[in-house]
């Protein structure tokens, strides 16, 4: 198969040590209600902005409309965006609210034509401000509002349906009661909404849970999921409703002393649910798993009916609000005393290889009276290891706890280490009268992570590592994130250098936390708080944050990928909350490091009496060049906290398009800021692995922050490899052949570059690739321990007569769990010319798509033009260059392939036409019953269409979506598929593109 050697060093699952994480087993039963659930929204209550669009019944007040605005203070008529934001009109207003009693606002005071109902839309431009205030004054009396506008820019925000009394002032005021901060006031547009749409609506709402209310009309939705794998709520924020019929196991009959309780581990971002018709319970916190006793609600003879309303209204920072269900949810069975959490703390004697156990049992009783019952814990590694027991008391609706300590000799300890990151079982049990009541199954793995003022320690080694944020992000799967896409994000990370990270913002995906312990990636895990302004944080206890934190780190604390938690990122006047959250997170959790991302400790105004950096025990700093250069920052945090290594927890800059092509040159220089020098600084996380979506302003049409590695797609752009490089223990892989053997040098970074660290069980691999894609031969050797301090290591390989014929060598080094740390892909020939499969005609452009040859290393056209002069395109990795401003109708040109034996070309013709080029198509692919397609956009794109078939020459299926960047088609049967896509913008329609067979 072509190009397979590619995939040979980045996909590397089946080399890793996957160990299955046993789960819940003895004393409990369990139903998985994931799949496919009905979904749906009750008019009024939540909004697409996507699909909003003036109608002539409309009234649009404008900023200019001096007789239905009323202002107070000093407003700025402004007639450009900040950042490049676009606005309704010719201008906007704005103002800067200074402190606390500045009580400005501009207030819009409709005419309307008829008393009733309307629904109200805002639009905005960008402004400095996370919760700009609106009132709603209406016939009903007033309703409050607040908003990010440095989201969603542009575009008509719903604020809901209003009763408005057309003699009565009925206003829209937008104002702030937060200091410091920009407002930006636009236009408002007004909807009426007629009284049979109201009374359906108010129908819905006394009925959508219960039991038999008719959801047969609804739309399929999978759960795990969220709303936008559904076209018409590809940009819905609101409320949304799922419902799920299900019977429980014929052998749950009812059984005194028996708790039945549902367990969601994620829903975004505020869950009620019914079930039977009965509110059950509610949960606020998109991120953080909880669980509802439905005992009493339960029927065990008859189906049941679950409701669950969602609301996404939540938004914060630049990431996207993945509304719905989007974790695991299951129908949990097991007594009344069950153990409710295992806490285990392995402490190694790095001279004696001894290592100490601490291990705490918390065993909950909910029913109503006391139970006598004997705890039994195990320590396994393939065999049992260490076992404690003890009888424990547990009084009626209570818990009680059960400390155990111990030690594992020597011989029983393997440490964990991102190069071999060995895992332990522990298996606990309760049992009455002998017989087993509940057990409950985990992993932990035994490492030592400690601190010097210059140094972080693991397992007793100075280690400067590197790695990145990961956004809880896929264009298709949002933050639902599949096994399938963990298990590629690791293995791609882990290959570009990742060992350790800051992930991201909020509790991440639990089989994320998994993976990287099986792969061996060190983490700091971040509670979501990103503004401490946030109108569902109560100052000064934070409980909301608190039961987060809290879920957390009860959920997480026996992974030994995770050693640190953070209370926050980038925040505000946060000292207090800082050094309180810190304390708490102390008493849940005393074994592991704690901090507070920031982006303040280099400004002169951070103190040491002022900023929580004073109290973290190690510095994560988010390092943006509006902040300075990198030393003056590093410099200014370490003068003030020269006992605290550094970790530069986000870093990086805003690619400059959305193509494969894209590279960042000022990463390579940034890291000379630590090579040989700060050697305080003990690692990096780039700000990020992969593109994300986002309303955020500056975000690209296909509504995508272009920051990534990867894309939204997870395809690897030129930046990929240069992250590799430099986020590599060794500089680069030298070869010198000879007859029949090549001498390898490996220069290894010294202890005080960056990133370095010991190379234990190492192997050299290498393979040669023929012109057809086909592996010849794959040898690998060994390589003694690789010290930081060894500076270089030379040895030889032999090279086989038999690969006389290859066109390309590739050779790496690989870590002892299959992952490559430098590689390189030698050309031993020149490639083959390219196979041109399609060539498409746009206005003065064309587009040729071509398929990749082994070998080659990038790709350009040339072609003359009408003064004679040889003209280039820009070389590219990927499979199809555009050719702009084409000087007539029709070029000879040629399609060349290159890499460093020389090029090959492929003669072509070029041609333009009247209509734009088609979009291009990311990725396409069948999941979950439906063909999903990821595609480019233009700013003044209107709608995008795709038609499609089971026959390359019948596409007799058609679908349109407003949908940016991605749309879902469902099918109702499985198989292979052929499918084009256009877009429509105000000239018309682009030409099709190609045709692509899906699987």
């Amino acid at each position: 198969m072509k190009n397979c050697y590619l995939l040979l060093f980045f996909l590397v699952g089946v080399l890793g040590y996957a160990q299955n994480n046993t789960g819940l087993k003895a004393g409990e039963e369990s139903l998985d209600l994931n799949g496919k659930w009905k979904f749906n929204a009750i008019y009024g209550e939540g909004s697409n902005y996507n699909n909003i669009r003036a109608q002539e019944e409309d009234l649009i007040i404008d900023n200019t409309d001096e007789h239905q605005i009323e202002l107070k203070g000093d407003w700025i008529v402004a007639t450009k965006g900040e950042r490049e934001s676009r606005f309704y009109g010719a201008s906007y207003l704005k103002h800067h609210f200074s402190s606390l009693q500045d009580d400005a606002s501009v207030s819009y005071v409709p005419k309307l034509p008829a008393s009733g109902y309307y629904e109200v839309f805002v639009r905005f431009p960008f402004a400095i401000n996370l919760n700009t205030k609106i009132n709603i004054h209406h016939a009903k009396g007033k309703d409050t509002q607040f908003f990010n506008q440095r989201t969603r820019c542009d575009e008509w925000l719903s604020l809901g349906i209003f009763t408005f009394e057309k003699d009565k002032r009925t206003a829209i005021e937008i104002t702030s009661d937060i200091a410091g901060v920009g407002v930006s006031v636009d236009a408002v547009l007004f909807r009426p909404v007629s009284n049979e749409k109201i009374a359906q609506a108010e129908l819905e709402k006394k009925t959508i849970f219960l039991s038999d209310f008719d959801d047969s009309q609804w739309n399929s939705l999978k759960v795990p999921g969220h709303y936008g794998m559904i076209n018409e709520f590809s940009n819905y924020t609101g409320k949304a409703w799922y419902r799920r019929t299900f019977e429980t196991p014929a052998a749950w009959k009812a059984t005194p002393k028996k708790r039945i309780r549902l367990k969601f581990d994620g829903v975004y971002h505020i869950a009620k649910v019914y079930l039977n018709g009965v509110f059950v319970g509610t949960h606020q916190g998109g991120f953080t798993p909880f669980e509802i006793d439905v005992t009493e609600n339960i029927s065990l003879d008859n189906h049941n009916v679950l409701a669950v309303e969602t609301d996404n209204n939540a938004l914060v920072g630049a990431t996207w609000n993945w509304g719905g269900i989007i974790r695991d949810v299951t129908l949990v069975r097991n007594d009344e005393v069950r153990i409710k959490h295992q806490y285990i703390h392995a402490d190694p004697d790095l001279k004696t290889g001894k290592a100490e156990l601490h291990l705490k049992i918390k065993v909950e009783n909910s029913g109503t009276t006391a139970r006598t019952l004997t705890v039994n814990s195990q320590i396994l590694n393939k065999k049992k290891v260490l076992q404690f027991t003890e009888k424990v008391i547990v009084p009626a609706n209570s818990m009680s706890e059960v400390v155990f300590t111990g030690e594992l000799s020597a011989a029983d300890v393997e440490l964990w280490h991102f190069d071999n990151p060995h895992l332990y079982q522990i298996a606990s049990t309760i049992s009455e009268n002998k017989k087993v009541v509940h057990e409950l199954k985990g992993r932990f793995g035994i490492r030592k992570v400690t601190l010097t003022k210059d140094n972080l320690m693991l397992n007793g080694e100075a280690v400067r590592l590197s790695g990145f944020n990961r956004v809880s992000d896929h264009r298709y799967w949002g933050s639902s994130e599949p096994q399938e896409l963990i298990d590629q994000d690791v293995d791609l990370m882990k290959n570009a250098g990742a060992n350790f990270m800051r992930i991201m913002h909020g509790t991440q995906n639990k089989k994320l936390i998994e993976r990287c312990d099986e792969k061996g990636i060190l983490l700091f895990e971040e509670v979501n708080v990103r503004d401490l302004d946030n109108a569902e944080f109560t100052a000064p206890e934070y409980p909301l944050i608190k039961s987060w934190i809290k879920g957390m780190i009860d959920r997480d604390s026996n992974s030994p990928s995770i050693i640190g938690w953070s209370v926050g990122n980038e925040l505000a006047d946060h000292y207090d909350y800082a050094t309180m959250m810190m304390d708490y997170v102390r008493a849940l959790d005393p074994y592991r490091l704690v901090t507070c991302v920031s982006n303040t400790g280099g400004r002169e105004d951070a103190t040491r009496t002022t900023d929580p950096n004073s109290n973290v025990d190690i510095i994560m700093h988010n390092l943006y060049p509006f902040q300075g250069t990198p030393q003056e920052v590093i410099s200014s945090i370490r003068s003030k906290w020269p006992n605290k290594p550094v970790f530069i927890s986000e870093y990086g800059v805003k690619l400059n398009g959305i193509t494969l092509d894209e590279d960042l040159e000022e990463n390579s220089s940034w890291n000379d800021n630590f090579r040989g020098q700060n050697d305080f600084v003990i690692g990096t996380s780039l700000w990020t692995y992969n593109d994300y979506r986002s309303g955020y302003i500056g975000t690209n049409i296909e509504e995508n922050r272009t920051w990534g590695i990867v894309n939204a797609w997870r395809q690897k752009r030129k930046f990929y490899s240069r992250l590799q490089k430099e986020t590599s223990p060794v500089k680069d892989i030298d070869v010198i052949f000879h007859k029949r053997k090549a001498t390898i040098t490996i220069p290894i970074r010294a202890r005080n570059d960056f990133p370095s660290f010991t190379m234990k069980d190492y192997q050299l691999v290498w393979e040669f690739i023929n012109d057809e894609g086909e592996i010849s031969g794959r040898k690998t050797q060994d390589l003694p321990v690789l010290l930081p301090e060894n500076g270089v290591w030379t040895g030889e390989i032999p090279i086989t007569v038999k690969n006389k014929k290859a066109v390309a060598m590739h050779i790496a080094l690989l870590s002892p769990n299959g992952y490559t740390r430098v590689e390189k892909n030698i050309a031993l020939k020149k490639p083959v010319a390219p196979k041109i499969t399609a060539i498409v005609g746009g206005r003065n452009s064309a587009r040729v798509y071509f398929e990749a040859v082994p070998g080659a290393k990038e790709y350009f056209i040339q072609f003359q033009n009408l003064k004679g002069e040889t003209v280039q395109t820009a070389k590219t990795i990927a499979n199809y260059i555009t050719v702009d401003s084409l000087p007539n109708s029709s070029v000879k040109a040629e399609l060349i392939a290159v890499n460093g034996k020389g090029a090959e070309p492929t003669l072509i013709t070029l041609t333009s036409s009247g209509q734009e080029l088609p979009p291009i198509i990311w990725d396409a692919f069948i999941r979950d019953d439906h063909i999903v397609v990821g595609y480019s956009g233009a700013l003044n794109d209107e709608s995008y269409t795709a038609r499609y078939g089971t026959s390359r020459s019948h596409l007799d299926q058609e679908i349109t979506t407003y949908t940016k960047g991605m749309m879902t088609i469902p099918i109702k049967a499985s198989g292979t598929y052929y499918l084009q896509i256009r877009k429509k913008d105000s000239d018309g329609f682009s030409h099709w593109s190609p045709i692509q067979i899906i699987n």
